[in-house]
């Protein structure tokens, strides 16, 4: 795909297969690692950029974004390590950034963000997909996964935080928890952040939208950027496309984000207007979002 002139190039990537992905888990906010398959896609996703930006004598993105979650900070890191370069990290625990602080042509700032995490999938965070789908029925389960208003039970935190166990020593509850909230996330409490225990995709959306302007656009206005890379998750992903190309909230529903291929947004550097998006490579990410959206109906490979 050839890019336009005069236009920044927001690539948008979600995260390599996770741990919880592999195993059709709800994985929100529970740091998951990536697994094997999930650094090999994140090395691909690099050698797609790179390529796309020779051809197209774009810029290797200056600055990147992560969310607050590993799975894309470490796929942050083994891109930047495959397209040869070095990151600086830093959490933005508010929707403010000092923009104006100089760049590093041989560092790409890399800035963290709660923002940018995933959906917090509240009391289904940490079951498995079918068995949700058994539990809701068909019809809620992809009302509550997919509507732009649907929303789980609320997670219940102080379970959340501790691995219980019965008189026969085995786990109860959830098998997979949040980290400590007050230990990962003391920044953005101090800067009096509410972190949610439930959300739907329209609270990601509202989330997103003060970020996304004061920082990241922000960022590429003062320092007249070519293009910027943000890795993220199913639902910040999808949030961001939404604003960025006005996307209504009936359309947004049927839209799917595979893992780890590259999706370029192309907007009108003067007015940050949407101009275009396509996916490096459109045939991988036709079949993978296919796949996303039978999450819960049949096993991921």
């Amino acid at each position: 795909m050839t890019a336009s002139s005069n236009s920044l190039k927001v690539i948008l990537l979600r995260h390599g297969q996770s741990e919880l992905n592999h195993e059709n888990i709800f994985c929100g906010w529970i740091d998951a690692r990536l697994t094997e398959k999930g650094k090999v896609q994140a090395r691909n996703a690099a050698k797609l950029i790179q390529k796309y930006c020779r051809e197209n004598k774009v810029p290797l993105p200056q600055v990147g974004y992560t969310s607050r979650l590993l799975r894309t900070q470490q796929t942050m890191e083994v891109m930047l390590d495959e397209m040869g370069l070095k990151g600086s990290y830093e959490v933005v625990p508010g929707v403010e950034w000092d923009v104006e602080e100089g760049l590093d042509g041989d560092i790409v700032k890399v800035l963290q963000s709660w923002r940018l995490n995933e959906r917090h999938y509240g009391s289904w965070q940490g079951q498995r997909k079918p068995q949700i789908l058994k539990e809701y029925g068909k019809e809620q389960y992809m009302y509550i996964r997919r509507d732009y208003w649907g929303k789980p039970p609320a997670a219940d935190l102080k379970r959340e935080m501790v691995q219980e166990t019965n008189d026969a020593g085995s786990l109860t509850g959830y098998e997979f928890k949040e980290p400590n909230r007050h230990q990962k996330y003391g920044l953005e409490e101090q800067n009096g952040v509410e972190l949610p225990d439930s959300e739907s995709l329209r609270d990601v959306v509202e989330r997103m939208r003060p970020f996304l302007t004061n920082v990241v656009l922000e960022m590429a206005k003062q320092h007249n950027l070519d293009s910027c890379l943000l890795v993220g998750h199913g639902s910040s992903v999808r949030s961001i496309l939404k604003i960025l190309q006005e996307i209504s909230d009936e359309e947004i529903k049927n839209v799917d984000i595979p893992n780890a291929t590259p999706l370029v947004v192309e907007l009108n550097k003067d007015t940050f207007k949407f101009v275009n998006r396509y996916y490096l490579d459109p045939e991988t990410a036709s079949i993978d979002a296919e796949k996303v959206r039978q999450e819960g109906f049949q096993n991921n490979p």
